[in-house]
């Protein structure tokens, strides 16, 4: 195709773009009119339908959210985040990632922390859940580790393995909602609690507390270092006595939980 007709094609591509999303654009002096429906109805549908997938994409992404703001102020989010946060990715799965970003920045969303971060929880979910396959070794792998080889041991995570930071009470809030009883009030935290999060074997997604000493050593491994660096590491939160039951432990409950995909020495 000559290259005429390749910018020209490229004009009108963007100019129905912005069209569709409310912004100034000669797009609809390019269509003829075409009786007995006007030009102006027939670009309204389009314009129409374009809102209503960006609307149910966030519908779908966010039922818990939508439950805490209620309609009015659900009906607020969307409207404000199809107008600052217009798409510009090629598949909607990824459209709602500024949900958290509006909800801390826009008013009156910004007023209520919790907002956020209960969207924030909710997209790591959805990003746990849509993480690619790996096959996953079970406790036998780790026993089966010559002992002289187990200060080297270093862990492969499934790809779906997410920590939440979470530093208000965001989980227990999403957990309520979710089970249809009022949620807790709005409670900031002195020290942020922490959530690790994966699929499983039966691609449902799970999430459970996790306190500073699992956390550091979960991120020494995923950071890519060693059994030895891990329970250096973990000295400084519990008894040196008790820092190797404590790591086997841990091991064994990743595993268990289908969290690592390799052990290699």
């Amino acid at each position: 195709m000559p290259r005429k007709n390749m910018s020209d094609l490229a004009r009108l591509q963007q100019q129905f773009v912005a069209f569709l999303r409310g912004k100034p654009s000669n797009f609809t002096t390019r269509i003829s009119d075409q009786p007995p429906v006007a030009t102006k109805v027939r670009l309204g549908i389009y314009q129409n339908a374009y809102r209503m997938r960006l609307r149910e994409t966030i519908d779908s992404d966010h039922p818990v959210l939508g439950t805490y703001l209620g309609d009015d102020l659900y009906d607020n989010l969307v409207e404000q985040y199809i107008r600052l946060f217009p798409s510009r990715v090629k598949s909607l799965r990824y459209f709602c990632d500024g949900i958290p970003q509006l909800l801390a920045e826009q008013s009156p969303f910004s007023d209520h922390p919790i907002l956020s971060s209960l969207a924030a929880f909710e997209r790591i979910l959805l990003s746990a859940f849509d993480a690619k396959d790996a096959q996953t070794i079970d406790v036998n792998q780790l026993a089966s580790v010559p002992a002289e080889q187990w200060p080297d041991i270093k862990l492969t995570f499934h790809p779906s393995v997410r920590v939440f930071d979470e530093k208000i009470n965001a989980v227990e809030t999403w957990q309520a909602l979710k089970s249809e009883i009022e949620p807790p009030a709005p409670l900031r935290r002195e020290f942020s609690a922490f959530w690790l999060i994966w699929r499983n074997q039966e691609r449902l997604t799970e999430f459970k507390h996790i306190d500073a000493s699992e956390l550091v050593l979960l991120q020494n491994f995923l950071d890519g270092g060693d059994f030895t660096l891990g329970c250096e590491i973990l000295s400084e939160y519990i008894s040196v006595d008790e820092v190797p039951l404590r790591t086997v432990q841990y091991l064994q409950s990743w595993l268990g939980a289908g969290l690592i995909t390799d052990i290699t020495c």
